[in-house]
């Protein structure tokens, strides 16, 4: 096992520098956020009558956390991971669509047959096959000049998104909100970088109180894109097996599903993301969940960050929290967080019969 407190002992784990594209985080939604400002939107994108976001996997959460940001938008939205396109998507549809490596077959699916459609496309991608569609469908484009995996490139993709639906008057968003939130996260780096001994990182401790079990975590309203969020990082970072789960749509099915087997308490350790946004009525909720973990001894902890001025401020550092401690967790298991085998193995699979 690592030590977390060592650099001499993580390099050795983390050859490709995973590290160091977690601690970007703030660099990137910075320079995202300014790289949209010269990006012009058509007049005909503001007609729109509902949005389609396009993506998978990392290239997806961005997307998913901004829809929850702009959870009062005045037209419908929806998350799309998947082959071809909703029935409904028209003329009058802006599509969003979202592949770090430009390659995701689903997602290039969907922009060519959307292109049947619609003549109101985005495109986000650090290059592949649909930086070559952007050009044939002339979409408004969004290169993401890096390099590393689709997770480690969230501040691009979640921005890119945001700034977006800035323009189109979908969310309420200025540069000072912008600029707040980035030096809340920077503030949290200080307490929670790989250089703060364990003791006086609350990133470290929770990756070791983690060990051995498996993460459920739970969050509402915005936070439920967060929740998803926090389960790519411990899937992908850490090799961990997680999961998530959404109020209030737990509580009418997996609140029941604590009792058996008996021995649960000993497996799972549950996370409940809070916030001050949450509607009323799920902060009820979430407290009431907490009593029933209780209850039945399964170890639980909340999560809330203060101050969180905005909805915004309080993403980025849930997201920020979210990536060290998978990072630690990978540490602790000795395993490679830029490795994602399974993953790679099955996109061989795939190409050995491609798409028509």
């Amino acid at each position: 096992m690592a030590s977390v407190d060592s650099m001499e002992s993580i390099s050795k784990i983390d050859q490709e520098g995973f590290l160091q594209c977690i601690q970007e985080f703030p660099d990137q939604v910075e320079r995202a956020w300014k790289d949209w400002k010269e990006i012009p939107l058509p007049t005909r994108f503001i007609q729109a009558k509902n949005i389609l976001l396009v993506g998978m996997g990392g290239s997806s959460i961005g997307g998913a956390i901004a829809m929850g940001l702009a959870h009062e938008s005045s037209i419908p939205m929806q998350i799309w991971r998947d082959y071809g396109l909703p029935d409904w998507v028209s003329k009058d549809t802006l599509v969003i669509a979202t592949s770090y490596s430009g390659n995701t077959e689903e997602t290039l699916d969907c922009v060519n047959k959307a292109a049947l459609k619609t003549d109101k496309i985005i495109t986000i991608c650090a290059g592949g096959e649909l930086d070559v569609l952007s050009r044939k469908y002339r979409t408004t484009h969004y290169k993401v000049n890096y390099s590393g995996q689709p997770r480690a490139a969230m501040g691009f993709l979640m921005t890119a998104v945001l700034a977006a639906f800035s323009k189109l008057k979908l969310i309420d968003l200025s540069d000072d909100d912008v600029s707040e939130a980035i030096i809340l996260a920077r503030a949290l780096q200080k307490k929670i970088d790989a250089n703060v001994p364990t003791p006086n990182n609350n990133a470290k401790l929770f990756a070791l109180k983690l060990q051995d079990r498996i993460p459920v975590i739970i969050g509402s309203g915005t936070l439920a894109a967060v929740a998803r969020r926090w389960t790519i990082d411990f899937n992908e970072n850490a090799k961990y097996a997680a999961y998530f789960q959404e109020l209030p749509e737990m509580n009418h099915n997996a609140l029941v599903g604590t009792e058996f087997p008996k021995n649960l308490g000993q497996k799972i350790f549950v996370l409940v993301l809070m916030s001050k946004f949450d509607h009323p009525r799920n902060q009820i909720r979430e407290n009431t969940i907490i009593q029933v973990f209780q209850k039945r001894r399964i170890p639980c902890e909340t999560f809330m960050f203060e101050p969180a001025p905005t909805p915004l401020a309080e993403v980025l550092q849930f997201a920020f929290f979210s990536a060290y401690t998978s990072f630690y967790l990978a540490m602790l298991n000795d395993s490679d967080p830029s490795q994602i085998e399974m993953v790679n193995f099955l996109k061989e699979k795939l190409a050995e019969k491609p798409m028509d």
